[in-house]
């Protein structure tokens, strides 16, 4: 998964961190409910999140699955500015329950 914006001044670290968790949260929920029978959704069980650089200017968040199972999903994200800087990373844990 991959979304574009720009942000035009510096942007607070709790910023940040909802736009990452936010673009796991939907990956996760597309991986869990893929066959799906029941739409479930996801919780968050735990998150590490690195700052490498000041958040401005056009960016670009990409996730991807990196492991899991039936319920469980571990996901990475990244931030990265025009120039392809990682602005930030996260690893994401998240738990599949029944909606």
């Amino acid at each position: 998964m991959s979304d574009s914006l720009s942000l035009q001044t510096p942007t607070p670290r709790s910023a940040v961190v909802a736009l990452l968790d936010d673009a796991m949260v939907q990956t996760a929920l597309a991986r869990v409910n893929s066959g799906a029978q029941a739409p479930r959704t996801v919780v968050a069980v735990d998150m590490h999140l690195s700052f490498m650089r000041a958040v401005h200017g056009d960016v670009k968040t990409t996730v991807q699955v990196v492991g899991g199972g039936k319920t469980m999903v571990f996901c990475e994200a990244q931030l990265r500015n025009a120039q392809g800087e990682v602005l930030a990373q996260a690893l994401g844990t998240y738990r599949a329950q029944a909606s």
